[in-house]
């Protein structure tokens, strides 16, 4: 079963034609998709590659379930790259941005696998993938009849620009010469589409992937982001702190990804190509996520998770543990990067088995009492804890406990071992995607 896998776009193969008669029109279109594409285009470095945290092999099953497109959505694709408006029909302008708007949340608000407790709810579920689809839909059905920008009501202003970028992204995605994080994000911005988070993507520059090795060098750090000052990149992901992160930490940061993706090579490529970043933050009895520029105002303790519309997961460097520097407690690398795999990784490859699984697998330890609920998580002023946290909580809690092994650390799920016996169906659920290997979070050591 053949994956759906994007890369990152390098050029455009052919050059767009919006209309018979006008020349200057298709002119200015070429210039800006060439600004779009040489704005997208990465800097990547070579070096030696080093000795990376592999496991034992084991015969692993193929991920996700391949979407099939409509007819109507196929003979599209294989004329959007001459002509992006390719069998459309052309709507008024506002009745076309008020469909797309109820298709957006159409998406946003689809349940299929959320959990929901009244009016307490978890999300879950291959969102990306179900945007991706809607945009097709959407794209090779209408066009808005030809406007500069327009505003009405209480709607953003919208920009005749901002829709072409959007179709061509979605044209260059389905042929997989851009990515799906990309037309999420032109989508984003043509609809100012849940942009209010401080750290939305749209807001910041990318950092550039350079291959590093097990090396802290200087941050390659865009405009805004100059508070980053070390950087390194392990199995797809940027890792990233500021002057006061010691390069322990990030050494630390470095090997417990090499180690988490050991099992699943494949996923590299897709984390490189959504810019996974992990911002480091601490040392410090009160430091937070504020203390990131992208961040500022977000007082978590632990760390964000990251999703394909954020600038990067964040995780407190002195809750890690290294020679040097003993426990604190969980580890927020290793959790919220559980996490970020699910919103970007599972998100794009479709991974249906994981969605349609995991929540009644957490509602099953619950309601047996396999499962600690006994813990504290730091919550929106206001928010108390209950049933949809610890369902929301309960994979990247169990997977935590997995990847560190370390018998009597938490309240349930600590070990291999315990797993496997008490909650057999999550143990096979974990080992589809991560290591069987043993491994010493503090030394970053195999084990025996």
């Amino acid at each position: 079963m053949k994956m759906l896998t994007v890369v990152l776009a390098i050029c455009m193969l052919n050059i767009i034609s919006c209309s018979n008669d006008n020349d200057a029109e298709i002119a200015e279109l070429k210039n800006q998709i060439q600004e779009l594409q040489q704005a997208q285009t990465a800097v990547v470095a070579t070096t030696p590659s080093p000795a990376t945290v592999t496991s034992t092999p084991i015969s692993l099953p193929e991920l996700g379930v391949k979407v099939e497109y409509s007819d109507k959505v196929k003979l599209w694709g294989e004329n959007c790259t001459n002509d992006p408006f390719y069998g459309t029909v052309e709507i008024p302008i506002i009745d076309y941005f008020k469909n797309l708007e109820a298709k957006s949340w159409d998406v946003a608000r689809n349940e299929t696998y959320t959990f929901r407790d009244g009016d307490k709810v978890m999300r879950n579920g291959p969102f990306t993938t179900w945007y991706f689809e809607m945009f097709l839909q959407d794209v090779s059905s209408n066009v808005p009849k030809k406007f500069e920008s327009i505003s009405f009501g209480s709607h953003p202003e919208y920009f005749w620009e901002d829709y072409v970028n959007y179709v061509v992204t979605v044209c260059e995605t389905f042929h997989g010469r851009d990515t799906l994080r990309n037309s999420v994000l032109a989508h984003s911005k043509l609809m100012n589409w849940r942009t209010s988070w401080p750290a939305h993507a749209s807001k910041w520059e990318s950092f550039p992937y350079i291959e590093t090795g097990r090396e802290v060098i200087k941050a390659p750090s865009p405009s805004g982001l100059e508070h980053y000052t070390k950087y390194i990149t392990a199995s797809g992901v940027i890792i990233v702190g500021g002057e006061k992160v010691p390069a322990r930490a990030m050494l630390a940061a470095y090997d417990r990804v090499n180690y988490m993706l050991s099992a699943r090579p494949e996923f590299h490529d897709i984390l490189k190509e959504n810019n996974v970043r992990i911002s480091l933050f601490g040392p410090g009895s009160e430091s937070t996520a504020s203390e990131l520029p992208e961040f500022e105002g977000e007082n978590e303790p632990g760390g964000f998770s990251m999703g394909v519309t954020d600038a990067a997961m964040t995780a407190n460097a002195e809750w890690l543990c290294y020679p040097g520097n003993p426990d604190r407690g969980g580890d927020p690398v290793m959790h919220e990067l559980v996490h970020t795999l699910n919103g970007i990784v599972f998100e794009q490859i479709n991974e249906l088995y994981f969605y349609e699984r995991i929540y009644d697998l957490a509602l099953s330890a619950i309601d047996k009492g396999i499962f600690a609920t006994n813990y504290t998580q730091h919550l929106d002023d206001g928010e108390q804890q209950g049933m949809k946290h610890y369902v929301g909580e309960y994979w990247a809690m169990t997977v935590e406990g997995y990847l560190m092994d370390m018998e009597g650390f938490k309240y349930s799920h600590d070990t291999h071992e315990w797993i496997k016996e008490n909650d057999p169906e999550l143990y096979d659920l974990i080992i589809r995607y991560f290591p069987t290997q043993k491994w010493d979070q503090c030394t970053g050591e195999l084990k025996n």
